[in-house]
């Protein structure tokens, strides 16, 4: 049975508006229950022009999305480093906006895309735990795992979850206080938070108090790039967005969608187009990331090149190592491995890269 109040949030400014009323499009499009659910878009740094244009963009497809407008909450935030506006640090203060009486809360970042019905993820289990969400795997594969726990305090074999879907209970997020410890530990410890810094924060929060999820619900770049071979209930454009000149021939259908969903709004020409030599850069970009495991693998059998960069970035350091995996293989192991215990047929990785090894 679906849980009795339900409300799926997203957030974003004027920058990520058209993309964030597509992704509030494609939840709408994917839900078969649809009772006691609520569709909410908490918005800041948006002109009344903006506000109107999501309000008629809503209404011409007949998605019941609400608008918050939550500039008050904006003007106490101040953000970490100029590359993450105050909007991505709204959802740290959803527990000023949505009161006791919700359920469940689920949040989607403004570049996600759901593939599939959400209707599991509605009552998804949660395990006594006041958050699911995905491991974000990225730093497992590479070793940039060892900095993050260094720099945020986690604990030696602490997961660290991916934040651009969670599924909250939220009458349990509110007794925790989880929102209010990560708020505090960015006023405490900001220059710590230097890789996102709302979804390091939200680790340093709920640490030991979040349960992992299938990772097809939140599957990002890491995956999608590589060819993987899963179908993603969700994807996630955590780099280069496919509305971007840069982005890659993987993202050809994302931006097809964005086009036709944007199509006779406001927002028509939000999907760059591409240039002959924008598309050969990204070409040659999506090229050397897939081909980077293989070069890793060669480069051992190099051993000046490898000695100088074993040297300059060995795990454990705290030093930041290639965002690329190593082997094409341990991405496919990982989220295999990252399914079974979600689902419950393996014992809880500890740590999770053990599963590497």
């Amino acid at each position: 049975m679906i849980a009795r109040k339900i409300v799926i949030s997203g957030s974003c400014d004027a920058a990520y508006l058209p993309a964030a009323c597509c992704q509030m499009k494609s939840v709408w499009d994917h839900l078969g229950e649809r009772d006691q659910l609520r569709l909410c878009l908490v918005v800041c740094d948006i002109s009344g022009d903006d506000l109107k244009q999501a309000e008629q963009f809503f209404r011409e497809r007949s998605v019941p999305a609400e608008i918050i407008v939550a500039d008050d909450i904006a003007a106490r935030i101040r953000p970490i480093k100029t590359r993450w506006p105050r909007a991505a640090y709204l959802r740290l203060h959803f527990d000023s906006i949505f009161d006791a009486s919700i359920d469940r809360l689920i949040y989607f970042d403004a570049d996600t895309r759901v593939r599939t019905s959400l209707d599991p993820l509605l009552n998804i289990p949660l395990n006594g735990e006041p958050v699911g969400a995905v491991h974000d795997f990225i730093y497992y594969l590479t070793g940039n795992i060892q900095r993050r726990r260094r720099d945020l305090f986690l604990a030696a074999d602490a997961p660290y979850l991916q934040s651009g879907v969670m599924v909250f209970d939220w009458p349990a997020t509110l007794q925790d206080g989880g929102l209010t410890r990560a708020r505090t530990f960015l006023e405490v410890h900001g220059a710590r938070c230097y890789d996102a810094p709302d979804q390091d924060a939200l680790n340093a929060a709920f640490e030991g108090k979040w349960t992992s999820i299938d990772p097809r619900w939140n599957l990002h770049e890491c995956y999608l790039m590589l060819g993987g071979k899963l179908e993603p209930y969700v994807e996630h454009y955590t780099s280069t967005k496919p509305w971007s000149r840069q982005r890659p021939p993987a993202w050809r259908d994302a931006a097809a969608w964005y086009a036709r969903e944007l199509a006779g709004s406001h927002w028509t020409n939000f999907v760059s187009p591409q240039s002959y030599l924008d598309v050969v850069r990204a070409r040659i970009s999506h090229m050397k990331f897939r081909s980077a495991p293989h070069l890793r693998a060669v480069i051992q059998y190099v051993p000046f090149i490898y000695e100088r960069l074993r040297k300059s970035s060995p795990i454990g350091t705290g030093e930041i190592l290639p965002w690329s995996p190593k082997r094409r293989k341990d991405v496919e192991d990982m989220v295999q491995a990252l399914i079974e215990e979600a689902a419950m047929r393996r014992p809880r990785l500890v740590p999770p890269e053990a599963v590497l090894t």
